[in-house]
């Protein structure tokens, strides 16, 4: 509940970025095949991909709040299968402590809303499923959930060397009214049984990475992130470096932590430190405390090694650290430090969790509007910035889809002033193909439709910052009625302008496109005060400020004539209002020398 709570109000499950690439192919919009990257250059994920997405297209597209809902159903089940392969022998508040531990993080919320990111939710729903079976010594079952997490992610690799020493049902119990019969021994002292598990295990993994090494090489050039890294000082980084980068981050990323240091840091790590300390006292000082300790270690160990063994692969993706690949670590984690306080105090643990929400409720949630600038904080794939790009997506989708239920073939669609850094979002031309089905529809940037406007286009998608509607749909026609007006102002035409303006706002038929009526009339007062007229380009500007508030040319219009009529500190303010948006303007800079040149002499 409180991952959902989190997360509400953020457009979950709409599709972004790579979750194009592998619905185009999905849709058979491109080829794509079993042995491929299924539309990315990295990685085979057979699993995750390419059945995935084959069998989620239809709900991707057309139901995306019931991916997130499905995510949310198999994320609890992860949970379900830690909490009872720990059941076994700890009691049940503990046990479901430890299995929380990946439920209550920044970065499990991507889990819930993007599809793409079930290749890291599939990969621990299969991991906890095989600690499940591993736990109560089922091999069959148990190689099978690891062949499936593997195909998922292959970040299980090292973590999957671990279960044949997962502490089985005849483990030491933790806790007080642990249950379960029989001796206590655990999978370590239990040779004849560890020797066939590991070899069980080693054979299945040793398969796995010969099958995957034969299709990256042999069926369709599949790379490593490594690969793909063009920072020469990145890519020559030491694996050291590399693995204490990811070791350091995942621990990070558990607690809600971004990767750079930030504020509120120095807080929960002495927290921490604090809760750690009095456990370490309570085994010093107490017998009983030390005896539960001796129980527990094997699960401390068992995590500690989980956690190292699932972070330490992350170091392939140095130096873009994306949170939610940690989820799998974190599972190990979760296991050791609740084993270890646990041993010490129930209440220490309690104290964990109370310390994990408080650091979880402190990230940031769903953005309420898109923005132009992209968050200043946080990683590159964060929640905070999935949920950008999902409003951004799912913005234009309903729009086009409301407006324009087919598209002809080979129509091209031009996109104007989208938020910073949301493009790739769109993953190139392949939301527009995947939304109608149709591998001949293109995308246009507004710098090539201005270079060449006579390119036939649908419509133009505008994005208004700081509006309830933050998209809008723009008449080919009247934008280039708009841009022949710009360019007869630059020629100083100005009764051409005024025409080809007023023909600009006649052709807008939706006018709840404000971005776009607001530069038609602002533009116009531009027109008129060059001309002299300036009551009624007063008017215009005054309207277009109405239209929207935000335009340049309406403040730089009140600037002028403010100074013309000897009003310097209105024209001054006008000038700093505007530079706040465009701050290396030129004829903006070199107005306000003026009014503050006349300022200066008045004042003399």
């Amino acid at each position: 509940m409180p991952l959902l709570a989190h997360a509400w109000g953020a457009p979950l499950g709409e599709p972004v970025s790579d979750d194009f690439d592998f619905l185009h192919r999905a849709l058979r919009l491109s080829r794509g095949s079993a042995f491929d990257g299924f539309g990315s250059l990295l990685y085979w994920r057979p699993l995750s991909r390419q059945v995935y997405f084959s069998l989620m297209a239809p709900l991707i597209l057309g139901a995306p709040a019931m991916v997130a809902a499905l995510h949310t159903i198999l994320l609890a089940a992860a949970a379900g299968f830690l909490y009872r392969a720990l059941r076994v022998r700890w009691t049940g508040p503990l046990a479901a402590l430890a299995a929380s531990f990946p439920l209550f993080a920044e970065s499990t919320r991507v889990l819930l809303g993007w599809p793409s990111a079930f290749q890291d939710l599939g990969a621990l729903l299969f991991a906890t499923l095989a600690i499940h079976e591993a736990a109560h010594r089922r091999l069959p079952s148990t190689l099978a959930a690891l062949v499936a997490a593997l195909l998922c992610k292959e970040v299980a690799v090292l973590a999957a060397l671990l279960l044949p020493w997962v502490p089985d049902a005849r483990a030491s119990s933790l806790g007080v009214g642990a249950t379960g019969d029989g001796p206590r021994t655990s999978a370590l002292s239990a040779p004849r049984s560890t020797h066939l598990w590991s070899g069980a295990v080693a054979a299945t993994v040793t398969t796995w990475a010969l099958v995957y090494l034969l299709v990256a090489r042999q069926h369709g050039g599949i790379r490593f992130g490594h690969e793909l890294v063009a920072d020469p000082a990145s890519r020559d980084s030491g694996i050291p470096l590399r693995l204490m980068w990811a070791l350091t981050n995942a621990a990070r990323s558990a607690f809600s932590l971004p990767a750079e240091p930030a504020r509120g840091d120095l807080a929960l790590w002495m927290a921490l430190a604090i809760l750690l300390t009095v456990a370490a006292l309570r085994f010093a000082l107490g017998k009983d405390a030390r005896q539960r300790l001796r129980e527990a270690w094997p699960w401390v160990l068992w995590g500690s090694a989980w956690f190292l063994a699932a972070a330490a692969p992350l170091f392939e993706a140095y130096p873009g650290w994306w949170p939610y690949r940690s989820v799998l670590a974190s599972l190990g984690l979760g296991v050791a430090l609740t084993a270890f306080l646990g041993s010490a105090h129930p209440w220490l643990v309690g104290g964990l969790l109370v310390l994990r929400l408080v650091s979880f409720a402190a990230s940031p949630g769903p953005p309420a509007t898109m923005t132009v600038s992209p968050p200043t904080h946080g990683s590159s794939m964060d929640f905070e910035r999935l949920a950008r790009l999902q409003r951004v997506t799912r913005g234009i989708h309903r729009l086009l889809a409301t407006h324009y239920p087919r598209l002809p073939a080979n129509a091209a669609v031009v996109q104007r002033g989208l938020p910073l850094m949301t493009e790739y979002g769109l993953g190139g031309n392949e939301a527009v193909q995947v939304w109608y089905r149709d591998r001949t529809l293109h995308w246009m940037r507004f710098e090539e439709f201005r270079r060449h406007p006579e390119t036939p286009v649908v419509t133009v998608v505008e994005f208004q910052p700081y509006r309830d509607r933050q998209f809008a749909l723009v008449a080919p026609d009247a934008m280039r009625a708009l841009l022949r007006g710009v360019d007869a102002i630059a020629g100083a035409q100005w009764t051409e302008a005024l025409a080809q303006l007023g023909r600009a706002d006649s052709l807008q038929g939706d006018r709840q496109a404000r971005v776009f009526l607001g530069t038609v009339v602002s533009k116009r007062a531009l027109a008129l005060t060059s001309l002299g007229e300036k009551t009624a380009a007063e008017r215009e500007a005054r309207e277009a400020l109405v239209i929207w508030p935000e335009n340049f040319d309406s403040h730089f219009v009140l600037a002028q004539l403010r100074f013309e009529a000897g009003r310097l500190a209105e024209a001054e303010a006008q000038l700093d209002s505007l530079l706040s948006q465009d701050p290396g303007d030129r004829g903006a800079l070199e107005l306000r020398e003026r009014v503050r040149a006349a300022r200066s002499g008045a004042l003399r």
